[in-house]
């Protein structure tokens, strides 16, 4: 029963977590204007380097990876601490929560962004080799058949990184197998971990759907 309580709570701050928009205070402490009134009205990363400036846009990216990495590092370190489906399992439903706090932010009426710069912090924790390659491929990608784009590292990337990522994990779970330390390896992922990343990219690429035809975003 405790675990089952503990795993809830874990959840709902997982996803407090997520529904705090740093674009939204970071733009009205810069600027003193909403995010949501700016360029493309959309309270991300992407909208904040253009309309307030990139080192500032770094810093919402930055703010909202720690959003769903944070929670899920505390909760490993204080709850969650075996290598195992059920526990790994919780932690990647932190990581989700946050995620869709960030796209459905109950401090924002169930609106807000995108939700990428949140999965980028997850990605990190359950899969940091595979994310830096899909990153990797993802902008070979973008530079190879969307020369033209614009915006294309901030728009196009982050969307071929969600789609790449879940496949690389299990193509690397079915294949490889080098541990690291502690929990990172190349490969040898849980179930969890790759049934986790697919409904993740799933829910991201279903909300964000949109980007791959608009060059404002």
């Amino acid at each position: 029963m405790t675990y089952v309580l503990v795993a809830v709570a874990a959840i709902l701050i997982g996803y407090l977590s997520g529904s705090v928009n740093y674009a939204i205070i970071i733009t009205r402490l810069v600027k003193g204007v909403d995010i949501r009134k700016l360029g493309n009205l959309n309270p991300g990363t992407s909208n904040v380097m253009r309309e307030v400036g990139k080192p500032w846009g770094i810093l919402v990216g930055t703010l909202d990876g720690l959003k769903g990495l944070i929670p899920i590092v505390l909760f490993r370190i204080f709850f969650f601490k075996e290598f195992t489906n059920p526990d790994f399992a919780i932690l990647y439903l932190i990581g989700i929560a946050a995620v869709l706090g960030h796209c459905k932010s109950i401090f924002l009426h169930f609106t807000g962004g995108g939700g990428i710069g949140t999965m980028l912090g997850v990605s990190l924790f359950f899969v940091p080799i595979e994310f830096v390659f899909s990153l990797l491929l993802g902008g070979a990608i973008v530079l190879i058949f969307f020369k033209k784009a614009t915006f294309k590292f901030g728009q196009k990337t982050p969307i071929m990184f969600v789609a790449i990522t879940p496949f690389l994990s299990l193509i690397t779970a079915l294949l490889i197998d080098v541990p690291l330390f502690a929990h990172i390896s190349i490969g040898g992922h849980l179930p969890t971990t790759v049934i986790g990343n697919f409904v993740m990219a799933f829910i991201l690429l279903g909300m964000n759907l949109n980007l791959l035809r608009t060059k404002t975003r």
